[in-house]
């Protein structure tokens, strides 16, 4: 258990006794990067002093307003359980009063995440407590009233513990006083490692225009990013676009688009190899089914070239030759890529341009990214009057 952190969980307002136990309980189970989070709802539940059913439900809370994000579903073996991390970030903001109740008011907007099973029979080695709770009346259904900030209060006679969720009386004065003491304490019990940890909103103020992209992708886009890069995400915004001006691109690359496609990633080696090209014509190695490669499929297919040639190669594994001329051009005639999961709607509806053209795309599996133009091909709507292909 790291002690920062569990500095921040007992200054954290959560407006909850319930809320603030299972929170030291998971703070007490993750490494200090927030990472490694996997205890079973019954061993929750038995530390925090509340029922299973309360422990789940805080559990998803903390999942819907982004405290928590499921890495991985638990199997069906012993000691299997869900894999969690926690926002350490977020964390460390839950110091101020006014937040928690801001993040639960945004948070009736999403839709609540599927139950947890870990407290099932076989996926923990104290998975046998669950039994307690199904053998009591009622215990995995009741009445509820409204507490204070919306917490949910178990009705006794329902088969509920009486104590399974109390909130807790404001004092103001005496929150003020403690986000004061918060504010002036030491890095250390400030934030993790001494340094400020970045948040959403600190990229929106980083990126250019920011604001003015669609909020929703950029919220999945950010929390796809581990927690350990995403700094160096914001860090590689100026020299990003201070590549894509050396290299004679125009026009503005979303944001989401930015964190999709990792752009901070390699810009040294993007911009040697750039410098490298444009000094002496140096070829250029293009391997298939790269972000280069899609670029010069497509600049094929707009001037009317058969891209067979290159679908063969890429399928036989075998590079192909270019230069950094014939790749800058290529982007200005082409524009930006953006990267997109193999197994997404986007790749569906591009397969018919496609095939119609000559060229496809495999059936890649996991996590890989095929690179495209938009996420719809040309004359592709989404909805009536929208065309947003400029291909």
């Amino acid at each position: 258990m790291s002690a920062a952190l569990l500095g921040l969980a007992l200054k954290a307002k959560l407006h909850s006794q319930t809320r603030k136990m299972v929170l030291i309980k998971l703070v007490d189970c993750c490494q200090e990067d927030g990472t490694r989070i996997y205890p079973s709802l019954a061993t929750i539940a038995e530390d925090a002093e509340c029922s299973v059913p309360t422990a789940r439900r805080v559990m998803q809370t903390f999942c819907r307003v982004g405290l928590l994000r499921k890495v991985r579903d638990g199997g069906a073996g012993a000691k299997s359980t869900n894999h969690y991390e926690m926002d350490v970030e977020m964390l460390a903001r839950l110091r101020r009063p006014e937040l928690w109740p801001a993040l639960e008011a945004a948070a009736l907007h999403d839709p609540a995440p599927d139950s947890d099973e870990d407290d099932a029979a076989g996926h923990a080695p104290d998975a046998g407590s669950d039994q307690q709770d199904k053998a009591s009346p009622g215990a995995n259904k009741g009445i509820t009233v409204e507490g204070y900030h919306g917490d949910s209060l178990p009705n006794p006679a329902e088969g509920y513990h009486p104590d399974d969720t109390q909130p807790l009386s404001r004092n103001l004065s005496y929150e003020r006083e403690g986000a004061g003491a918060s504010a002036a304490g030491p890095a250390s019990e400030r934030e993790p490692d001494g340094k400020p940890v970045p948040s959403f909103d600190d990229f929106l103020e980083a990126y250019p225009f920011a604001r003015g992209d669609n909020r929703v992708k950029q919220r999945a886009a950010w929390e796809a990013i581990a927690f350990d890069q995403r700094a160096a995400a914001i860090d590689g915004i100026g020299a990003f676009i201070a590549e894509r001006k050396a290299g004679g691109i125009k026009g503005r690359l979303s944001s989401e688009v930015y964190l999709q496609g990792r752009n901070w990633i390699g810009l040294e080696a993007k911009a040697a190899q750039r410098k490298a090209s444009e000094a002496t014509g140096a070829p250029v190695v293009v391997n298939g089914w790269t972000r280069d490669w899609w670029l010069l499929l497509f600049d094929r297919i707009k001037a009317g070239k058969p891209p067979g040639f290159w679908v063969s190669q890429a399928d036989a594994g075998k590079p192909l030759g270019s230069n950094g001329g014939e790749l800058a051009a290529a982007a200005k005639r082409i524009g930006d890529l953006g990267a997109y999961r193999c197994d997404g709607p986007e790749i569906d509806a591009w397969r018919p341009w496609l095939a119609a053209k000559g060229a496809r795309i495999p059936p890649f599996k996991g996590e890989f990214r095929v690179f495209l133009p938009s996420p719809m091909p040309p004359g592709g709507k989404r909805d009536d009057g929208d065309d947003e292909v400029k291909f």
